[in-house]
């Protein structure tokens, strides 16, 4: 496995230069939300929950300690030969705060969510299109089958 370098993401991927990063392409910030209920995971089942959105202010989230809900401007594409792994930018986690994500699947598209956790004691303010992560695309040892087509497939 090696990580794919910003010049072929270009290619890859078909996106524009200031879509990448040093090491990846640039997740930015599209909105946030708090959990309005309680979630499940079981065996078989699971029932994520509902999202009630933060209004930003001026264009900006004035963010109190906490756990959040973040959604990512981008819609991405993972190929079938890779997975991705979004790193929260050095800059945020200076700030107190850091994302929690899980990885990208081979064959993913769509527009992600992570896990924003607050714990600067005065909170932190984000601005609606700041650049909160890096996607970081690793190249798989060859294509798999086994490609993501999950509840979130496509999302928008």
């Amino acid at each position: 496995m090696a990580v794919v370098r910003p010049e072929d993401l270009l290619s890859l991927l078909g996106i524009s230069q200031n879509q990448v990063d040093c090491a990846g392409i640039k997740l930015t910030l599209a909105e946030i939300y708090l959990p309005a209920e309680q979630g499940f995971l079981g065996i078989n089942s699971k029932n994520i929950p509902r999202y009630n959105a933060l209004e930003a202010r001026n264009n900006v989230f004035s963010l109190p300690p906490g756990a959040y809900i973040v959604r990512y401007r981008e819609y991405v594409k993972i190929p079938d030969d890779c997975i991705a792994l979004a790193i929260p930018r050095s800059s945020l986690l200076r700030m107190g705060a850091t994302l929690y994500t899980a990885v990208w699947d081979p064959g993913y598209k769509g527009r992600g969510y992570g896990l924003l956790a607050v714990f600067n004691n005065r909170g932190i303010v984000l601005e609606k299109g700041a650049q909160i992560a890096q996607l970081v695309y690793i190249k798989m040892t060859g294509r798999t089958s086994f490609t993501y087509r999950g509840t979130f497939y496509g999302e928008r």
